[in-house]
């Protein structure tokens, strides 16, 4: 038997797959990211065992029966980080496994050649990369320290900033400002200072429904050509356009067409299709023009499934 992780910032999915890497159960956790968690790599640990172990006394199994996991997991930035992911699957009597950066998952679901470039905007953001010898990049995903600009959370604290510059700092009601405060029902300055107690706290039900309305509201407007929101949008594709440019540069990849695949909840599912051709737009002119850019078909967990099979 098998088990195949996909960890995010949100949720977790975990498959528990027999000798032929077909799927038997299915179970989704929730956040496996250490950076959002209050004892970081010991939370992680703890949500860890406890979807193994659920996954497997609803199947009769015991660890003794797995053969090997495969877990891609948002956050696993710095070799520090990897002492503590192999750690985690050590303690949780794993003994074969492979924990990298949940970025390389959309590569090797969509290419059965597990080559390639990954963006993935979902709570956060990251660029990861693999050239056709098997070498690995991972940049961005440190949130300010690495200037990252696209995931959830920064589009919602981004959107925040913004209103509280207008309202609250120069005392003017802009346009965007009164979008934003009738979609958040927000009736007084007082109101909008308190909702930022509602925003910030990631895990809580009530916090994820906020987040998604602005979200959706950041894109609404970027199809109407708000300058302000333009202004973010613009900084989005910078840093995406920055960073995939600079993992090419690090790695070595042959043949004319470098593929890109776009992954992660902003970009398939939340994203305008202004946003997703501007962003196309700017990736064609880097790289020499190598980059074709997919739209990822497939959940990043079926790429650790296919490093299982190897």
């Amino acid at each position: 038997m098998y088990i195949a992780i996909d960890g995010g910032g949100t949720k977790t999915e975990y498959l528990l797959l027999d000798k032929h890497f077909q799927v038997v159960d299915y179970y989704l956790g929730g956040c496996l990211n250490h950076d959002l968690l209050g004892n970081g790599w010991a939370d992680v640990s703890l949500a860890l065992k406890a979807s193994i172990d659920v996954l497997l006394e609803r199947n009769g199994l015991t660890v003794s029966d797995i053969e090997a996991v495969a877990a891609g997991i948002s956050g696993l930035d710095t070799a520090g980080d990897q002492l503590q992911a192999d750690e985690c699957f050590s303690s949780a009597g794993i003994s074969r496994f492979l924990a990298i950066n949940d970025g390389y998952l959309p590569i090797a679901a969509e290419n059965p050649a597990a080559w390639g470039v990954s963006l993935n905007c979902g709570t956060g953001m990251c660029c990861a990369a693999i050239d056709s010898s098997g070498n690995r990049i991972k940049l961005a995903g440190m949130d300010e320290w690495s200037g990252d600009a696209g995931g959830g959370n920064w589009i919602v604290m981004q959107m925040y900033r913004k209103v509280y510059e207008n309202l609250i700092l120069k005392d003017v009601s802009t346009p965007f400002v009164m979008e934003y405060m009738k979609v958040m029902n927000l009736g007084s300055k007082v109101d909008f200072i308190n909702s930022w107690s509602d925003l910030k706290d990631g895990e809580n039900t009530e916090c994820k429904v906020q987040h998604r309305k602005i979200i959706r509201l950041f894109f609404e407007l970027l199809e109407r050509s708000n300058p302000e929101v333009q202004a973010l949008a613009d900084q989005m594709i910078k840093c995406a356009a920055y960073t995939i440019d600079a993992a090419v540069r690090e790695l070595h990849f042959s043949g004319e067409k470098i593929p890109v695949y776009l992954s992660g909840s902003i970009l398939t599912k939340a994203a305008s299709a202004g946003y997703l051709s501007m962003l196309k737009e700017a990736l064609s002119c880097i790289c020499q023009g190598k980059l074709e850019v997919h739209m990822c078909t497939k959940r990043p967990v079926e790429g650790a499934v296919q490093l299982l099979k190897g």
